[in-house]
């Protein structure tokens, strides 16, 4: 064509354009602007993102204090399904509901100190913040979480002791493995064994009096950049965020289902008979109903929308198969380049092609096109975990119509109550994503036709 040796010798495959250095004011912006690839010679249209309404959501402190009340409430239940009584034949002679005398105080102390110790940790929180100064604030976070930690240890170790008065001394092991399980996945860091998600430094003592009072989620923010190498630094660190938060879900759920249900089967009496169906079952339904509610408070719909709006930027690459590489026309892949869509290039002897409105993504980086799958389309992971949810309550209106002594209607009529709050705000969380996100979709479609 004219003029094609000039354009070819300004444009390097191999060298990446000057794009225009991102600012601050690309964080508040819902949009952002495309650039041209010099490379290729076409423009990169960068997606538009329709912003997520403000959705009520609880804060730390008051879903500290439901999960306490949840789990603590999942404990007496299991209680009760091992030490119930017949009180009302007129040939008994308890007086209560359930034989006290057979549960060990020590161990309901060890389970109790457990459970609440983040509510603990969160009112305290909540207390110090109003008078501690803002640039001492981490120092003093830091040291009320050693603190609680060396009073939480030395209640669970006092507790430890009375409890093997009465049993073996293996059954210790009960009670310390899930602290090996801690060690493996945190290492020696106190602040999840307080925290369920990170707690940055905030800039005000306003601003970390409003989070913790208010609710509102420390989440990382999505700037709209041009900048390859921005985007792709953006998606790392939203993947390690994303996965020390799984990390939290599973262990905290986990850490609740355990000593909620199954830590008081383990110290019952070798004596006793129990229903052992009702027990196992009621440890499954504690653990998915944990489950749950720690997705939804810890990827609420802001979070999500967040990483949906990087996978955008990030784009994906797919691998065209085929040996006839060297007739196809393409460019090799710069890692400076924001490449559009269709584009075709060659990476470590293979070729792709790009697909979504921008590509940053490295070719064949098996943690990029993961991170497209997951997060580009969020309503699909939402209507997993609320199909899990669904099936969770289904399964307990089910045992409940089948269930004919009183311990056990009260055992899932006291965990719907929960579950039924947690099915709203997905169900919720569902609809809303699934109508922002279909007409973004069409608008990204009319943008890119």
């Amino acid at each position: 064509m004219p003029g094609g040796r000039r354009n070819l010798g300004r444009s390097n495959p191999g060298r990446p354009p000057n794009f225009p250095s991102s600012d601050d004011s690309h964080k508040s912006k819902s949009t952002c602007q495309g650039t041209e690839s010099a490379s290729t010679g076409c423009r990169a249209i960068s997606p538009k993102h329709i912003p997520i309404p403000n959705i009520p959501r609880d804060s730390d402190m008051i879903f500290e204090i439901l999960m306490f009340a949840y789990t603590g409430i999942a404990s007496f239940i299991q209680f009760l399904h091992l030490y119930r009584s017949v009180w009302w034949l007129p040939q008994s002679y308890n007086r209560y509901a359930m034989n006290f005398y057979l549960i060990d105080p020590y161990l309901v102390g060890f389970i109790m100190t457990i459970l609440g110790r983040r509510v603990v940790y969160c009112i305290l929180s909540r207390i110090l913040v109003n008078f501690c100064p803002t640039p001492l604030w981490p120092a003093v976070q830091h040291l009320l979480k050693l603190f609680l930690l060396v009073v939480v240890l030395t209640s669970l170790i006092w507790c430890t002791y009375f409890v093997m008065l009465n049993h073996p001394l293996v059954y210790i092991f009960y009670l310390c493995y899930p602290i090996s399980v801690y060690f493996i996945l945190f290492g020696l860091n106190v602040s999840p064994f307080f925290d369920v998600t990170a707690l940055p430094s905030p800039s005000s003592k306003e601003e970390v009096r409003g989070k913790i009072g208010a609710g509102e989620d420390w989440s990382p923010e999505h700037s709209c950049s041009m900048t390859p190498s921005v985007i792709r630094d953006e998606v790392e660190g939203l993947k390690i965020d994303f996965n020390n938060r799984m990390k939290q879900v599973l262990f905290s759920s986990v850490l609740n289902a355990y000593f909620a249900g199954f830590v008081p089967c383990c110290f019952a009496q070798n004596c006793l008979y129990y229903d052992v169906y009702w027990a196992t079952q009621h440890l499954a339904f504690v653990w998915l109903g944990c489950f749950t509610m720690y997705v939804v408070h810890c990827y609420p719909l802001k979070y999500c929308d967040i990483l949906h709006q990087s996978a955008l930027h990030l784009g994906r690459w797919v691998r065209i198969e085929g040996r006839s590489h060297t007739h196809i026309p393409s460019h090799i892949w710069a890692e400076g380049t924001l490449w559009h869509q269709g584009a075709l290039v060659k990476h470590m002897k293979e070729l792709y092609k790009a697909e979504g409105l921008s590509n940053a993504a490295e070719p064949g980086n098996p943690a990029h096109a993961r991170f497209y799958a997951v997060f580009y389309k969020p309503p699909t992971l939402m209507v997993c975990v609320l199909a899990l949810q669904v099936s969770l309550v289904i399964g307990q209106a089910v045992a409940l119509a089948h269930s004919s002594e009183w311990n056990h209607v009260m055992s899932i009529g006291l965990l719907l109550g929960a579950n039924y709050l947690t099915l709203f705000r997905l169900t919720r969380d569902y609809l809303l994503s699934w109508r922002i996100y279909k007409a973004e979709k069409m608008m990204q479609e009319k943008t890119s036709g």
